[in-house]
């Protein structure tokens, strides 16, 4: 008989599915002796008594990943990757003929570029390399740096209100505006009174103009409200990030891909030995991991995307890259 561990508050049921009663409620870090399995329900026994948990819950024997964020204080000198190449060797990489899709290429070029440290972080995460090359892929769209050098960002006028404009509502005003009622749209700026409010959203050098007029009224206010680099991660999140502060994020970020990518999974993880977004990732059960990470809203289009790249991974994937099944 195997262990387990549940992730979050589970409902202990009397029967393989939500149709059956509650016997009673699990909570996070129960550990569970595993019985049988049927159909995504797990039976197990916990705390004296037996019932059901659905197995997207917990983690199992063989799940969980090492405590703690992978950018140990010392990942400017190495950290737990050390030695390990951003690219994979020129026998892993992927070799794309004519005529290959815009999503063959985004997977291509990702894991041309990154797939070394992706190897290496899908087997900390106890991944699939594709999970790891197709989530990163899909949330970062394959950019990381813009064709100026600079790291690719989104200047977010809603959260600079929010974090500088509410108590300076006069000058925040001056220079930018959004909708009130859906609060991440309608963002325009201006650099002086004179000018016409306009869109920066979709031009990088739009991005940047609006975050540096931003830097000179409060700076660190400024690079809480911006998404950063390839996994656009917000500022205000340097901590999940795994940064000691918000300047040590937007530091790493602009000068180094292989900060953010270890960043990303970071993120991703969490404190938790036993994520749930790990765990959906270990699954491949790219809908949940979408509703988890995007939002319920958007899970569905993210979910597909994802798995449309790890579909074209599978079918690109060199023969040296070992391929996990869920």
């Amino acid at each position: 008989m195997a262990t387990a561990t549940t992730t979050t508050r589970v409902n202990l049921r009397g029967g393989p599915g939500t149709t059956f009663p509650v016997v009673t409620v699990l909570n996070t870090g129960t550990t569970l002796t595993v019985l049988n399995e049927k159909e995504g329900w797990l039976e197990v026994e916990a705390a004296g008594q037996r019932g059901f948990v659905s197995a997207g819950f917990v983690t199992r024997e063989g799940q969980g990943v090492a405590p703690g964020l992978m950018a140990a204080p010392d990942e400017h000198e190495g950290g737990r990757f050390a030695g390990v190449q951003l690219s994979p060797p020129p026998e892993q990489c992927i070799q794309l003929g004519a005529g290959a899709s815009s999503g063959d290429k985004l997977v291509a070029n990702t894991w041309n570029r990154c797939g070394g440290l992706l190897g290496a972080v899908s087997e900390h995460l106890k991944l699939d390399a594709g999970a790891a090359v197709s989530v990163f892929a899909t949330e970062s769209s394959g950019k990381a740096f813009g064709a100026d050098g600079r790291m690719v960002i989104r200047f977010e006028n809603h959260h600079f209100h929010r974090h500088w404009g509410k108590a300076n509502k006069a000058i925040f005003d001056q220079h930018f505006r959004f909708n009130e009622t859906k609060p991440w749209t309608g963002h325009e700026w201006r650099a002086s009174a004179g000018e016409e409010f306009r869109p920066f959203h979709g031009s990088q050098q739009g991005e940047w103009a609006a975050f540096e007029l931003a830097r000179t009224f409060h700076d660190t206010a400024a690079k809480l409200c911006i998404s950063m680099g390839g996994p656009q991660i917000l500022g205000s999140n340097f901590a999940e990030a795994g940064f000691e502060s918000v300047d040590q994020m937007f530091e790493a970020f602009s000068t180094s891909e292989r900060r953010q990518i270890i960043a990303f999974f970071d993120f991703v993880q969490g404190p938790s030995t036993q994520s749930r977004k790990v765990l959906a990732l270990q699954q491949q059960d790219f809908l949940k991991f979408a509703s988890l990470y995007n939002g319920p809203g958007n899970a569905p289009e993210y979910g597909e995307k994802i798995t449309r790249m790890f579909e074209a991974f599978n079918r690109l994937r060199p023969a040296s890259v070992a391929a996990v099944s869920a």
